[in-house]
């Protein structure tokens, strides 16, 4: 058995999944640690249950640590990608982000299924959805502000990106492709709107729902993302098969990465 703790906000929970995923369809008997969130306050909590995923889970912190004694505690060491985590002998419990899609590239179309929403969809994301669709070309663009702004821990280990990163990741794609309707999501839309003013936008405001804001950003044709496990994902649970995905070259200020996937085009 290999137990992976699942921790963090909605894209950091997908990484952490889609890593312990690909460790089963290698053949390893794996469930997965919830038990984290009982005194994790942050970003919403355990929200993988939104999806199609399949794996099992433990959430009694004390039954379930009595039992880790016979496991052998492996933690990441830094984000880039580890053959030693795939290679396990199956008695281990798994800490670390995981965020590479070269964990999980292999099985794309299962951990496309598997992040799937299974409930209904609001009012408002039926709405956008239906917006989306109506353009022959869309590009999502994220906007993390929030606690990378407020927080002086996040800002220190994250940074900003600034406008004129988003600036120049519109001039690529208006660029490359005409008539381009762009989608705009953000923790802060109201700074957003004030100091990155395009045409032919729609911010979206409403009540965010996080895994249906994900979604709607992957129904956009291309993706430009934050330096954010959120937008990432947006963009990776794209499905069109021409999208032109743009992300910062610098993801985080100091540590040393593999998140921007190679296909990407980074500034």
């Amino acid at each position: 058995m290999i137990n992976v703790r699942i921790l963090g906000g909605l894209g950091n929970q997908m990484f952490q999944y889609a890593y312990a995923k690909s460790l089963q369809q290698k053949g390893f008997d794996v469930q997965l640690d919830i038990s984290s969130f009982k005194s994790y306050k942050l970003h919403g909590g355990y929200q993988l249950e939104k999806f199609n995923i399949d794996l099992k889970y433990v959430n009694n912190t004390k039954l379930f640590f009595k039992k880790i004694n016979i496991f052998n505690t492996i933690k990441e060491k830094n984000l880039l990608f580890n053959k030693t985590y795939i290679d396990l002998k199956g008695s281990e419990y798994v800490k670390g982000y995981f965020q590479t899609e070269n964990y999980f590239l292999d099985i794309r179309n299962t951990i496309l299924e598997q992040f799937s929403i299974k409930t209904t969809l609001s009012k408002t994301t039926k709405n956008y959805k239906t917006a989306i669709e109506s353009y022959k070309i869309s590009c999502s663009i994220h906007i993390r502000r929030g606690d990378y702004i407020t927080d002086e821990n996040s800002n220190k280990i994250h940074g900003t990106c600034s406008l004129n990163y988003y600036k120049e990741a519109v001039n690529i794609i208006t660029n490359k492709y005409k008539n381009v309707a762009f989608f705009v999501f953000s923790d802060d839309i109201s700074w957003t709107k004030k100091n990155l003013k395009l045409e032919n936008t729609t911010y979206v405001e409403h009540k965010t729902i996080p895994h249906e804001d994900m979604y709607l950003m992957s129904l956009c044709s291309h993706n430009i993302t934050a330096n954010s496990s959120f937008s990432w994902w947006g963009a990776w649970l794209n499905r069109h098969k021409n999208k032109t995905i743009i992300a910062p070259k610098k993801w985080f200020v100091h540590k040393q990465n593999e998140v921007a996937c190679k296909s990407w085009i980074k500034i």
